[in-house]
């Protein structure tokens, strides 16, 4: 049988789970035993720890990456399909290679230039923050 634990300040019988007195409040023994060994041990003998990763902890960014190469992907896809869309037709008062060059400035600089921008973020985004995992 264990012999039950006491108090050291008034003597009244604790509980393992008890922290405290219920008496007089001093701490229980067990709890002082365990912050004076803390304090006597040197920090360089403590075991080290790796860094702990958080499961989940890189799932933003690689939805980021994902969501951005697919949208720059496809947005370059529609300025490449609207270059050639209206660069083919025909309109008046422009000769084929301003029907061109006009396509060029308006479809395929801003549109596939966005998408393009944004599929290069998406990789960024995977080249700075996920490739090594």
């Amino acid at each position: 049988m264990t012999r039950p634990i006491q108090c050291d300040n008034c003597g009244a019988v604790l509980l393992k789970a008890d922290l405290f007195c219920g008496e007089c409040g001093a701490p229980h023994p067990s709890t002082i035993a365990s912050s004076q060994a803390m304090e006597e041990s040197p920090p360089d003998l403590l075991p080290d720890t790796p860094p702990v990763s958080r499961p989940g902890s890189d799932t933003a960014w690689r939805v980021a990456a994902v969501v951005l190469g697919i949208v720059g992907a496809l947005v370059c896809l529609v300025g490449f399909a609207t270059f050639l869309l209206f660069g083919l037709m025909e309109s008046e008062g422009l000769t084929q290679g301003e029907n061109w060059l006009f396509s060029t400035i308006c479809c395929l600089v801003p549109i596939a230039g966005t998408g393009t921008a944004l599929a290069l973020v998406g990789l960024v985004i995977w080249w700075a923050r996920l490739r090594n995992r």
